[in-house]
C-alpha cells in the first residue's frame, strides 16, 4: 500500500460509501477541477454553505454535517477531506 493510500482508506468518520457526499462533489463539478483549485471550492462551500454549529458530538459521520448543514472546526474539517477525497 502506497503512503497516501491510508488516507483513501474509508472509516468510521470518512464514510466514503455514502452517496450524498459523491453527489456533491459530481453536481458541484469539483472532480473536473486541478487540486489546487478543487481544494478552494471545497473551501468555499464548507465556509459559505455549512454554518457553523456545534454537532451532537464530535464523532460523526462527514456525510451528517452535509445532512445537518451545520458544523464545528473539527467536523467541518472531517467533511472537507472528505470532499477534497471524494
Amino acid at each position: 500500500m502506497a503512503p497516501t493510500d491510508s488516507y483513501l482508506t474509508a472509516t468510521r468518520l470518512l464514510d466514503f460509501d455514502s452517496p450524498s457526499i459523491s453527489n456533491l462533489v459530481r453536481d458541484r463539478g469539483w472532480h473536473d477541477l486541478a487540486r489546487v483549485d478543487r481544494i478552494g471550492a471545497v473551501y468555499d462551500f464548507v465556509r459559505n454553505e455549512i454554518a457553523f454549529g456545534y454537532n451532537r458530538v464530535d464523532d460523526i459521520p462527514a456525510s451528517a454535517v452535509l445532512t445537518d448543514g451545520y458544523g464545528q472546526c473539527n467536523t467541518k474539517g472531517t467533511f472537507s477531506w472528505h470532499c477534497c477525497a471524494a
